[in-house]
């Protein structure tokens, strides 16, 4: 059975805050090219699979933010 709109609301303040803080550390990553720094990115990236198998919003915007991040500072 899908979850209603509430339960999918109250399920995504978790992702949420969640998102909020790796859109901080993507804000404090940009200029730094490490190897350490790409790969905190890339797994940034594969945590959010799970929060977007549910649809939760925040989690496919940093998504795209992560992608657009790996392109421009992780290019090595």
């Amino acid at each position: 059975m899908p979850a209603t709109p509430e339960a999918r609301g109250a399920a995504s303040q978790p992702a949420q805050q969640q998102a909020a803080t790796w859109h901080g550390a993507l804000d404090v990553m940009t200029g730094i090219r490490s190897s350490r720094t790409v790969k905190a990115v890339r797994s940034m990236r594969s945590d959010l699979a799970r929060f977007q198998a549910r649809d939760v919003r925040p989690a496919a915007e940093l998504d795209e933010r992560v992608r657009v991040w790996l392109r421009h500072e992780g290019a090595a």
